[in-house]
């Protein structure tokens, strides 16, 4: 029997007279598609391959560990638990997408009450306009008539002026709508999460000089091992 028989042979053995919980993490595997073996001292970093330096993973911290060191990925890992336990990141990202459905709703109802606005001057500046055009008025009713004509131009210009901007707003505005109405603070968290999982992960590969292997064999560099 050459080496390599021997050692899927001995992983499969090892598979079957374990429990099935991951060493890692905690968790109960119970899909057989995330049943693995680990190395706990990598084999590319001197570990043997035999069954007293195998541990059950499940798939995700098999491959996530990679050929760190069991102490260095236990560090990593209790980070992440670290994070994972603080809700004030959770609250904070709820009260920032509240906040933000809040605006869209207010600058929809500020627009609709501006253009409301406007077009009520507009009535009455033409109302105005005909006054002076078809009636009869004194200099102190003309004098009324042109303050108010002019108080309602102001007003309207204004107003335009006022509505341009926040129609410029809500176009941006417009542009992460989408974004904020699906969003939910678990599924930022949970991307933000990754983000730092893959950075942690990356300092620690620069800190203990160990760079991943893009293609290796499985069992050799330490990658998940699956045996049906």
């Amino acid at each position: 029997m050459n080496n390599w028989w021997k050692d899927r042979m001995d992983i499969k053995n090892f598979k079957k007279e374990s429990d099935k919980i991951c060493f890692y993490c905690g968790k109960l595997i119970t899909n057989k598609s995330e049943l693995t073996v680990d190395h706990v001292v990598p084999v590319s970093k001197g570990g043997e391959n035999d069954a007293d330096n195998f541990v059950i993973s499940c798939k995700a911290c098999n491959s996530e560990k990679s050929n760190l060191s069991a102490e260095r990925y236990a560090e990593f890992l209790n980070i992440i638990n670290i994070m994972g336990e603080r809700s004030v990141m959770s609250e904070s990202l709820e009260k920032i997408i509240s906040g933000l459905k809040e605006i869209f709703l207010s600058l929809n109802g500020e627009i609709l009450a501006m253009k409301a606005k406007l077009t009520t001057a507009e009535k009455k500046r033409s109302a105005v306009l005909d006054s002076m055009m078809f009636k009869k008025f004194n200099v102190i009713q003309g004098y009324d008539y042109a303050k108010e004509l002019r108080d309602l131009t102001e007003e309207i210009y204004d107003l335009k002026l006022d509505i341009a901007q926040l129609n410029k707003i809500q176009m941006r505005v417009n542009q992460i709508a989408p974004f904020v109405n699906n969003a939910s603070p678990k599924g930022i968290k949970k991307e933000a999460m990754n983000e730092m999982r893959a950075e942690i992960i990356s300092d620690y590969y620069i800190f203990t000089k160990d760079k991943p292997v893009a293609s290796a064999k499985p069992v050799a560099q330490n990658e998940p091992e699956v045996v049906s």
